[in-house]
């Protein structure tokens, strides 16, 4: 099984939590080496006047890694899963880098190269009020 298919496996049907739920999705920019933060206008066609942050992997996943004492299994093992697909993203992606577009409801890419020199990673929504 190549990175890609695992890192779909491990990602379908986790839900990135902030105010709200969205799916973490994986995906393939091709021709899109070197990438840049600056390729994000292009490859997501937002306006170049849209504000990209950068955040830190580790900060980035930190609320989905949470865990309350009384944590029920479900949660912990959406922890778990969570744990696993972040160490797939470290295993077969490389120079990891998180952006998020805009304000309050954000577009969020955690992107990397992989072995082969295409650009991929996962793709979510973040909301910050």
């Amino acid at each position: 099984m190549d990175a890609l298919a695992r890192l779909s496996k491990a990602a379908d049907g986790l839900l990135f939590s902030s105010e709200s739920d969205y799916p973490l999705e994986v995906f393939v920019w091709e021709g899109a080496t070197p990438f840049s933060p600056s390729l994000l206008y292009q490859l997501t066609t937002m306006p170049d006047s849209v504000e990209v942050a950068t955040d830190d992997l580790d900060r980035f996943f930190a609320p989905m890694l949470f865990l309350e004492p009384d944590s029920g299994p479900e949660v912990r093992a959406r922890v778990a899963r969570f744990r696993s697909l972040i160490k797939l993203m470290r295993r077969h992606v490389r120079d990891l880098a998180v952006y998020k577009l805009g304000r309050v409801e954000m577009p969020a890419f955690i992107v990397g190269n992989l072995a082969d020199g295409r650009v991929a990673g996962l793709r979510t929504t973040v909301i910050e009020t």
